[in-house]
């Protein structure tokens, strides 16, 4: 039997799978998210933890359907009214599973403790931590968050 017989999609001549597995997708993506938003400073409506959140659900494969956006604090608020009065519940309205905290790997979303209304979302990286905004970085940076409050599998 050869190596490679359980290969689904092989490539004889690569002598590689040609569809890429779940890790390295996840890898790939988180990836391209911290490309996109590491680099800006945070702006409501254009680079913050729900603009990042949302743009890496629908790279992940998720069909988020918004309903609008906001450019302003004040925005945001009404935007979350629409969507069950916090982040945490437009997640779970756009039908992404939740998950322990524990269980984050690469790639899922976490809740840590943030400024009400809005508290605080980000991207797992990996080892525990995760992109996120904070108010002492240029952009998105890579955080040790203390405590987790809620995470969702992509």
């Amino acid at each position: 039997m050869n190596l490679h017989d359980d290969w689904e999609d092989f490539d004889e001549q690569s002598d590689v799978p040609t569809t890429e597995g779940e890790l390295p997708r996840r890898a790939r993506i988180t990836g391209e998210t911290i490309d996109a938003f590491a680099p800006h400073a945070f702006a409501f409506g254009k680079y913050d933890c729900g603009k990042m959140v949302i743009s890496h659900l629908k790279a992940m494969g998720w069909t988020i359907s918004t309903g609008g956006t906001w450019q302003t604090a004040i925005g945001l608020k009404r935007f979350l009214r629409r969507h069950g009065g916090s982040g945490a519940a437009a997640i779970d309205g756009w039908g992404v599973p939740r998950i322990a905290p524990a269980c984050a790997i690469l790639g899922d979303i976490v809740e840590m403790e943030g400024e009400p209304p809005f508290g605080a979302f980000g991207v797992c990286v990996g080892n525990g931590r995760v992109l996120a905004y904070h108010e002492d970085a240029d952009g998105a940076a890579i955080l040790q968050p203390r405590n987790l409050i809620a995470a969702w599998r992509t």
